[in-house]
């Protein structure tokens, strides 16, 4: 087990440590459980990474999975042994505002600050696979911060995979409500959205599976509390979605746009447009997997396998070693 000298003076509670415990209960014989406290910035902010590195001979990159909105690193850890499992490393980490200890839960200033924070964890997975990037799989709103990573810093990024990516909400704010949003964005920014005015960026309903019928009553009333986006978070988020396309059409390494056959959150004919006009178009993949919802990657064994089996296809293809400026 690897761990940083922060990690040991990092206060941890007891109910993350009896979910770490659980992670590490069964860990693959072929791989080595790795955790951290990565530092992203100079006051003295960090994000937990975890994940598995694989002891077999590598046949592609590291993979780094980025959640989405409201979820938790631990949430992947499936997808992390699975992927141990196939002979590749994998990790995941909390983004900032997300997590069990975190004190920032609920709020986020600024939404470049997580292309920001990307940006510091896959310096560190590049740098633990010896200078090899990693494969960046965003999940969901988790795919609009990975394009901004690809779009500026493509020397950190082998690929790029964007799973079920948010440009277009099934349920989003029309005219008013976005004019609102910015309005409250310059007067108000660190408060949240009301849940009137809240766009539906994930789908929460996996989220609610062991709960009491109570629980699930009051939490249908106040609404998940990681899931209030701030003014000024909402804002910043709209504006790099309406910006997706631009950034997009700079990538320059390969990309695979993973689209669920039964997503209730995102519609994708945005995103089949823009994929249509990418400049390079050896380097983007579409695929579409059946019978999976939103978050297939969390909501049980079979979605899971379907996604990570189209991911890991593409990943060992021969694309990924011959691509522009693949630094692999």
């Amino acid at each position: 087990m690897m761990e940083t000298s922060a990690q040991s003076s990092h206060k941890v509670g007891h109910l993350a440590m009896r979910r770490e415990a659980d992670l590490i209960d069964d860990i693959p014989d072929s791989g080595e459980l790795y955790r951290s406290l990565c530092p992203v910035d100079h006051k003295n902010n960090c994000v937990a990474i975890r994940g598995i590195r694989s002891s077999k001979k590598q046949t592609c990159p590291p993979i780094l999975i980025v959640h989405d909105v409201g979820e938790r690193s631990d949430m992947y850890w499936d997808c992390i042994k699975f992927i141990c499992e196939n002979d590749v490393s994998s990790y995941s980490y909390d983004q900032r505002g997300h997590g069990v200890d975190t004190e920032l839960s609920g709020h986020l200033d600024r939404f470049q600050d997580l292309v920001s924070d990307l940006l510091q964890v896959t310096s560190w997975v590049r740098h633990m696979h010896n200078g090899t990037p990693p494969i960046i799989v965003g999940q969901g709103y988790g795919a609009i911060v990975a394009n901004e990573l690809g779009s500026k810093f493509p020397q950190f990024v082998t690929g790029i995979v964007l799973a079920a990516p948010t440009l277009e909400l099934a349920w989003k704010p029309g005219p008013i409500k976005r004019y609102i949003i910015k309005l409250m964005a310059e007067l108000m920014p660190r408060v949240k959205v009301p849940k009137g005015l809240h766009p539906r960026f994930s789908n929460p309903l996996h989220r609610q599976v062991g709960k009491t019928m109570a629980t699930r009553i009051i939490r249908s009333l106040i609404g998940p509390r990681q899931l209030r986006l701030t003014f000024a978070f909402a804002q910043e988020l709209f504006e790099a979605m309406d910006g997706f396309d631009k950034k997009f059409q700079s990538l320059k390494k390969p990309v695979l746009v993973l689209k669920p056959g039964s997503d209730e959150v995102a519609r994708f004919e945005a995103m089949d447009q823009i994929a249509t006009h990418h400049p390079i178009q050896n380097l983007v993949t579409t695929r579409t997997v059946a019978n999976v919802h939103h978050n297939g990657f969390t909501e049980g064994r079979l979605p899971m396998e379907s996604i990570l089996d189209e991911v890991l296809t593409w990943a060992k293809a021969d694309q990924m070693k011959t691509s522009p400026d693949s630094g692999v």
